[in-house]
């Protein structure tokens, strides 16, 4: 996993993040801002719910996610229904403390 894009990530959310939507006037939801962050271009992203526009990178919005950081898509499709799922006021927080729990399970030494 790519711990330190998901501390990008974390460390510069934005002060709101929508729900359902990857980018709109609004901002964006916490996929779209992963995709940001990662460098994907807004026009890829602007107004679409479901998927990312790039001629070779481009997909479900879960699997590009899922790909570009390195996470189980299980995990990326939990984060999406924490940000969809919880009310505007605590979805920014609800969201960081999420990927502080995936960082933290990222970090951790391998025993075994």
């Amino acid at each position: 996993m790519n711990v330190e894009l998901l501390e990008r990530v974390r460390d510069h959310l934005p002060p709101r993040l929508n729900a359902g939507i990857l980018a709109a006037d609004g901002g964006f939801c916490i996929l779209g801002w992963m995709l940001v962050s990662a460098g994907f271009h807004t026009i890829a992203l602007y107004n679409n719910t479901i998927s990312v526009t790039h001629p070779s990178l481009g997909g479900p919005a879960i699997d590009v996610v899922a790909r570009t950081y390195g996470m189980p898509l299980a995990l990326v499709q939990e984060l999406a229904e924490i940000n969809d799922a919880t009310e505007t006021a605590r979805r920014r927080d609800a969201v960081r403390a999420k990927l502080d729990e995936i960082i933290v399970a990222a970090s951790a030494p391998e025993t075994g």
